[in-house]
């Protein structure tokens, strides 16, 4: 079932005559025009013909979107097309969208929790004024659109991918996500797609030895409560043993990541109904403390290894986004629902979970490792310090266990005192909450595991590694003192095997930070190793929280459409920013926010000025090429903040507004230009790509109406 339609006061950002004109260039070239004509309830020779006369005549078709790219199919169209008509642009049965809402990495929540009411599009002849205007806009739109260097999705193309046949001896477990592996239901997609020999190579090269996936336990073992949800599982097995004998082919070892046993849809319990625990929304749990349902778990997972017992280790994670026992969501003070679980502690609840896994590994005879994520066994979702000693105590001494290292860190930005609660590089953990956890659970006898992020972070997502060396080996150094040497480097985001995978596998190495740039970098590597201590010395300055951090516009930067009057919607997770500046800069004062982001800045063009004397190799121009990608989306937050609090008086700032508005738009030329060397900008595997050209081509029409 779909998510509710909620009626909402939206403010839409229309740079063409009509709608059906920003539906025909939101789409053409990335949809096939059937679908497009369908949507608009006109002909395909009509949707060739209104394309052209927007300036897209040398468009053409790319089914690369609708298979990879269709995230961002969905993002680009979430506030302009129904759900009828975002169904039939698609090609989609609801289900399957309602799927993808759902399991690609929670996307409706980074689409707001919404879907806002849009009205019904269809296409209707131009009026004479309507094809003036068109015919304007159509002479910009032609002067971008060029042919690029390198096609959207050709991610190996003009970049510096290391190679070579070095071996990683090392035992110290180097776990990454791939770098283009899909979140929903991957084991649906030939590997080669997004596993490729090039790849797995060049991993191997870095020094990484073990990769991850998302999981759905109900689609790779029969499912009782609705069997159609375990449809084509045998198909999906096979398809996982295919990855399993190409990562081995490497030496690399594959994870299942699983967040299990997962809820339902209210509606869809049945005869099952006596089994409903806790609910959230549309969906209820499966109670935990119900017998069946730990049977479930136990013949689903036990099942499962018994036939792919090569399946090298599980992934779990137990307090998190997704409904799952009873109390995986009771953050910010939120009680249960289940009167069974009400009195037993979450604590108890998330390590059973675990040790129902860990049993049905043993009872299979696999040889697979079980790593439990404790993300959020922590205050955030109401566990005291007695909590996190109970859970860990209680969990099968065979579990290894997984703290993220800067979870929880206390620090100070601009005189505001904050609590960090996720990824960061500019404040390298570990924090004191993970040190503690780490000392639990070694006291307890259990292997433990630090994950962090290398190459790049929520922070600034958009290139595949940001420029920060010094601060990667700051965190690895204080790790190394509290004594932890095993590490995940990467959530979906920071898998590609960039420069700093090769840092942490030099400092395992006992290699020094100075060799390691002499080693990568050769004779550029003085100049190289100043210029990135000015940009990390920048980077501190980032004015991190969670706010900041998921809701602030540097996500889609230069792709975020600004208005000039007062919107009424809200910022959105590693999606949408609008003007609700307020909501980003939280706990910050919004001139602490803008100060914070000044040092930044200048730090980041300071190592830029000083890398571009050092741009001879392949390797410092691809590292300039980052940066400046990294740099315009970092000041992208800078300018929308600016542009958002001043705008609400717009008659006594306008000039200053006029010059962000000029500045925005040369950072908007600037961006395409970088889309146009690079197919890795923009992408990150969770979100697909953020924006395509045509998306900043809209906003210099945005940039210019403004």
């Amino acid at each position: 079932m779909l998510p509710k339609i909620v009626k909402k006061k939206t403010m839409p950002k229309q740079q063409f005559p009509t709608a059906w004109q920003t539906v025909i260039f939101r789409n053409y070239g990335y949809v096939s025009n059937d679908k497009i004509a369908k949507t608009l309830g006109c002909d395909e020779e009509t949707v060739v013909l209104e394309a052209a006369r927007l300036g897209l005549k040398e468009v053409k078709y790319d089914k690369n979107w609708e298979e990879k790219g269709y995230l961002t199919l969905i993002r680009h169209n979430w506030y302009l097309l129904n759900y009828r008509q975002l169904t039939t642009l698609l090609g989609y049965s609801e289900e399957k969208l309602d799927f993808i809402l759902k399991e690609e990495d929670f996307l409706f929540v980074k689409l707001g929790w919404t879907k806002p009411e849009c009205p019904e599009i269809s296409y209707s002849p131009l009026t004479e004024t309507e094809i003036a205007e068109t015919e304007r806009i159509a002479k910009t739109v032609s002067r971008y659109i060029i042919a690029p260097d390198v096609s959207p999705f050709d991610f190996y193309a003009n970049t510096a991918l290391p190679c070579g046949q070095k071996e990683n001896n090392s035992d110290k477990l180097r776990l990454v996500h791939g770098y283009i592996t899909p979140g929903g239901d991957a084991f649906s997609v030939d590997c080669d797609e997004y596993l490729s020999d090039e790849l797995l190579s060049a991993y191997r090269t870095q020094g990484i030895n073990a990769l991850w996936m998302h999981a759905l336990l109900s689609s790779l073992s029969p499912y009782p409560f609705k069997p159609t949800l375990s449809i084509g599982y045998e198909k999906r097995r096979a398809q996982l043993k295919k990855i399993l004998a190409k990562c081995h082919k490497y030496g690399i070892k594959l994870f299942l990541y699983f967040n299990e046993p997962r809820c339902l849809p209210t509606a869809d319990f049945g005869k099952y109904a006596h089994l409903k625990g806790d609910s959230e929304g549309l969906d209820t749990a499966l109670c935990f403390s119900k017998k069946e349902t730990r049977e479930y778990l136990y013949n689903a997972v036990k099942d499962l290894l018994e036939n792919v017992p090569e399946l090298d280790g599980i992934l779990t994670i137990t307090m998190s986004e997704n409904l799952t026992h009873c109390k995986s969501r009771i953050h910010s003070g939120r009680q249960t629902l289940c009167p069974i679980c009400k009195e037993i502690p979450a604590y108890k609840l998330a390590s059973d979970v675990n040790n129902v896994f860990m049993q049905a590994i043993k009872d299979s005879g696999a040889k697979t490792v079980l790593i439990a994520n404790l993300w959020a066994w922590s205050k955030m979702m109401g566990f005291s310090e007695e909590d996190l000693k109970k859970g860990i105590a209680n969990l099968d001494k065979d579990i290894g266990v997984l703290f993220v290292s800067e979870f929880d860190l206390e620090f100070e930005k601009g005189g505001v005192q904050v609590r960090l609660a996720d990824y960061s590089i500019s404040n390298p953990g570990p924090s004191e909450f993970t040190k503690l956890g780490f000392a639990l659970a070694k006291e307890y006898g259990h292997k433990i595991y630090a994950k962090m992020q290398v190459c790049n972070s929520w922070e600034c997502s958009c290139v595949p590694y940001l420029p920060v060396f010094d601060l990667v080996k700051r965190h690895l150094d204080n790790l190394s003192a509290v004594d932890v040497h095993d590490y995940m480097l990467s959530w979906t985001l920071g898998g590609y095997p960039a420069p700093n995978l090769s840092l942490v596998t030099a400092h395992s190495q006992g290699i020094s930070l100075d060799d390691w740039y002499k080693d990568y970098y050769g004779e550029k590597a003085d100049v190289v190793r100043r210029a990135v201590q000015k940009i990390c010395a920048g980077f501190e300055n980032y004015p991190f929280a969670l706010d900041p951090l998921y809701n602030s516009p540097k996500t889609l930067g230069p792709a975020n459409l600004w208005s000039k009057e007062r919107e009424y919607n809200t910022s959105t997770m590693t999606c949408y920013a609008f003007d609700d500046y307020e909501t980003w800069i939280a706990p910050y004062p919004y001139e602490t926010y803008i100060s914070l982001f000044e040092k930044l800045l200048k730090g980041w063009q300071e190592g830029i000025d000083l890398l571009k004397t050092a741009q001879s190799t392949q390797q410092t121009q691809e590292l300039i090429r980052m940066a400046e990608v990294a740099y315009i989306h970092l000041r992208s937050d800078w300018l929308h903040t600016r542009y958002a609090y001043l705008k609400r008086d717009w008659d006594k700032n306008a000039e200053e507004l006029h010059e962000i508005i000029t500045t925005a738009r040369e950072d908007t030329e600037r961006l395409i230009a970088f889309v146009r060397q690079d197919a890795r900008i923009g992408f990150e595997a969770s979100n697909q790509y953020y924006y395509a050209d045509r998306h900043l081509i809209e906003k210099i029409l945005n940039l210019d109406n403004l």
